[in-house]
Parts: structure tokens; C-alpha cells; sequence
């Protein structure tokens, strides 16, 4: 694949370049920047004979998308544009697609869509106005995408997709899970870094989370060798600091995602810290990724501080009622949060713990419950990142709706606020949680 450059808003096509085919476009925006390394390491794996170029297209609004689109359509037959969004991007993806329509009628403009939004409600994507919708691990059927489509190929036969056809919807088949092993954990080749992913899936059943459903509750790891390869490139090109994508980074090496594989976390941080040296630093268990309460255990918290650089962990309660806990099946405790909060502090660890309010069918004392609870944890040090529940598809509670947050309830995270003590885009959430658009 060949890669254009970078330009301001959206890369630029040089004028001497003769018209050619076809080309790809990753509409890259800041909810996705992490999106489309994996698709790229998954050309790689099968580089050598395809020479699609790859476009990137960064702008900002969907004025400036079409008109980018409109430019690139002057050099190249044929575009495929990739897209991937979560739910509370899907209104503003929406409308951009429909913008684009009238050069997807003319068949020089293709929409492909991936992510959890696409993956949890394929259907309604198509009908939005996307050509191609591909569920679920995107790694295994990307590069054979590409191939199809560059030769104007039927894609009925690439499993895991749904296609918008003249004779209604079509899904391919069950797409294929992901080997970690068989793609880079970067695309270094194109000189491209970012977090890295060490493990994939989730064992527990959150009923508001998207997760277990589209990546599976059997957890996958990428080995020591292709997590230390990607680290080294990265290394090589002067990028010293390292964060993962993993749902509890805590887990990586378990077996069944459970159960903490003490050795293996061991064998990862003291690997990345040799690799990095002390000119480098390790971000572990913090954004983009996370840990559950009841794995901050001293003997993790030892290995987290001994080896990497963040001085706080970020830690998922999500609520301080224990009804509320059960109901929505995390699988702990308030009493497990607690104690973690009381770990993580004794190792220097500032935690940062996220809660929901606004569950279905959540009453005004459970919630007061919960900010009973941020309170207590934030007199004691730790920060709170507050959300408000989101019916994401493909999740349990994907029908069941958003219970108003009282007044008095807004009161006291205001006050949290201006003490410092809590962030986050909870009241956003709120009020996309009430429009009509899911």
C-alpha cells in the first residue's frame, strides 16, 4: 500500500500524479485515531502485491470531508472510504454520509463502516446510507476487502459483512475472530505508533457494555514477541511512551481472564522496561485502557509501580449501590472498590474511578447512594470520572432507557466539580441519551 502525505485538514494529491484507479480513504477524526492501525497492520501482514494508495482524510467538518472527496475524485476513478464510529458519534457520522450520497449513486464513492456502532446495529448503518458494514474483528477480512473491491469483485462471499445490494440486505456469515498472532500490533511499516492492544474480549457480562458481544468472552492475548517487536519500532522512531488497549490490564497472560497470571505481567512490564530503558515511559492501566476493582491486589500494584511511570490507575465501580451492582452483573463489590481505592493509595497510586448514573430503572436514593460513595472515595484522594448511562446496541440494556438525573443529584457532582474531584462529559451524555437518534 502506498500511503499519500500528510496536509493540513486532509492530505494532498500532487498534481503530477497521473489519474489512477482507484484509491482507499481512512476518515480519520479524534474518536478514531486509534481505529484504523489495526486495519493498516493487517495489510501489512499480506503486503507485497497490492499498490492501492492510502489517503487520510482529517478533516474537521463534514464541509470540509466532501469537499476533500470532490478534490481526490479528480485524480482517482473510484474511492473506498472507511469509517469507524462508536454510538455517541453515530448523529454526526449520520449526517456527513448523507452529504455523499450523490457521489455513492454515481458509483465513484464506496462507504464501508466498522466499530461498535456498525458491528451492534449493521442494519440501520446500511439503511443510513453505508455500502458495507463488517462486524466484528475487521483484521481477518480487510486485506481481501480491498483486493475485491479494487477489482470491482462481489463481496458476498467475505464472511462477517453486511452489504447494501439492489436486491436488499445481505449478510455474508459469522465473521472470523482475530488471531493476535497474525497481524502486527502496529503498522510500523507505514510509521505509524500508537497504543498498543495486548488483549482482546472480556469474560464478565456488564449488561450496559457492548464488549463480550462483539469482541467475545474468551479473552485473547498477543504474545510477548509481536508486543516487544512493536515496542523496539517504536523505540527506533524516538516513541517513548507506551500505553495499551487492553479492557483490564491487570488480565493480560490469564487464561480465562479471571484469575490474575502473575508471571506473565511480570514478564510484560519488566520487558517493557528494558525496552525503554529510563529514557521511556510506561502508562499501565490508564487511559485507553483500564482494571477492575477487585484485581488491584498488592502483589499487581508491586509489579505496576516497580516497572511503569503513571501514578494513577483508573479503575471502573460504576455504581455505589449494591442492588445496582448485581443488577447490572459487574461481578464485585462496593466493598471491592473500596479496598482497591485503599491499595492503589498505599502504593502511590492515585485512583480514578468512573461511575453511571442514570441506569434503567435506577431510583433517586440508589444514585444518592452512588455519590454517597464518590464522595467518600474522593475525601480519601481518589478522582471521580462520571458518566451517564448510554443504551449502546448490541448491549443487554440496548432497548432500556436513561433514567433522569435528579436536580439534587446535579447539585452535588457541581460540587464535586469545582472541588476538583470529578470530570467528565456526563452531562453530554445526558442529553444525547435523550434525542430520538439510536
Amino acid at each position: 500500500m502506498k500511503m499519500e502525505k500528510h496536509r493540513s485538514g486532509y492530505d494532498s494529491v500532487e498534481s503530477s500524479i497521473d489519474r489512477t484507479p482507484h484509491a482507499i480513504v481512512f476518515r480519520s477524526q479524534r474518536w478514531n485515531r486509534y481505529s484504523f492501525l489495526a486495519l493498516l497492520a493487517s495489510l501489512e501482514a499480506r503486503q507485497g502485491t497490492d499498490h492501492t494508495p492510502i489517503l487520510w482524510l482529517n478533516a474537521r467538518t463534514k464541509a470540509e470531508a466532501v469537499n476533500a472527496l470532490h478534490k481526490w475524485l479528480h485524480t482517482y476513478d473510484r474511492l473506498l472510504v472507511l469509517y469507524s464510529f462508536m454510538t455517541p458519534q453515530w448523529p454526526e457520522t449520520v449526517q456527513e454520509v448523507r452529504d455523499l450520497q450523490h457521489l455513492r449513486k454515481s458509483g465513484c464513492l464506496t462507504l464501508a463502516a466498522g466499530g461498535p456502532h456498525p458491528s451492534a446495529s449493521p442494519r440501520s448503518v446500511l439503511h443510513a446510507g453505508f455500502d458495507v458494514v463488517c462486524r466484528g474483528d475487521g483484521e481477518p477480512i480487510f486485506p481481501e476487502l480491498i483486493r475485491q473491491w479494487a477489482q470491482k469483485a462481489c463481496l458476498n462471499f467475505l464472511p462477517g459483512l453486511y452489504l447494501d445490494t439492489p436486491f436488499g440486505v445481505v449478510f455474508t456469515g459469522h465473521p472470523l475472530k482475530a488471531s493476535l498472532e497474525d497481524v502486527p500490533a502496529l503498522p510500523v511499516a507505514h510509521g505509524m505508533f500508537g497504543p498498543i492492544e495486548i488483549s482482546r474480549g472480556c469474560p464478565y457480562g456488564c449488561r450496559y457494555c457492548q464488549t463480550p458481544r462483539l469482541k467475545g468472552r474468551t479473552i485473547r492475548h498477543r504474545s510477548l514477541t509481536a508486543i516487544f517487536h512493536a515496542v523496539e519500532a517504536m523505540v527506533e522512531a524516538g516513541r517513548m511512551d507506551l500505553r495499551f488497549i487492553t479492557p483490564n490490564a491487570l488480565a493480560y497472560g490469564s487464561p480465562d481472564g479471571r484469575h490474575p497470571n502473575v508471571k506473565a505481567l511480570k514478564e510484560l512490564l519488566s520487558g517493557l522496561r528494558h525496552r525503554v530503558s529510563s529514557a521511556g515511559r510506561i502508562f499501565f492501566g490508564t487511559f485507553p485502557s483500564e482494571v477492575r476493582p477487585e484485581w488491584v491486589q498488592p502483589q499487581l500494584m508491586e509489579l505496576v509501580v516497580r516497572y511503569a511511570d503513571n501514578r494513577q490507575i483508573v479503575m471502573g465501580a460504576q455504581s455505589g449501590d449494591p442492588h445496582m451492582l448485581q443488577r447490572m452483573h459487574r461481578g464485585h463489590s462496593v466493598e471491592d472498590v473500596r479496598k482497591a481505592c485503599a491499595v492503589a493509595g498505599s502504593f502511590g497510586l492515585r485512583p480514578v474511578v468512573d461511575f453511571i448514573l442514570g441506569l434503567p430503572e435506577e431510583t433517586e436514593e440508589q444514585m444518592s447512594r452512588s455519590v454517597d460513595f464518590m464522595e467518600e472515595l474522593a475525601e480519601k484522594g481518589a478522582r471521580i470520572h462520571a458518566h451517564t448511562f448510554m443504551p449502546l446496541p448490541g448491549s443487554p440494556w440496548a432497548a432500556r432507557k436513561p433514567e433522569p438525573i435528579p436536580d439534587t443529584i446535579q447539585s452535588r457532582m457541581e460540587r464535586l466539580i469545582s472541588q476538583g474531584k470529578l470530570f467528565g462529559q456526563w452531562k453530554a451524555q445526558a442529553q444525547w441519551s435523550r434525542q430520538p437518534h439510536r
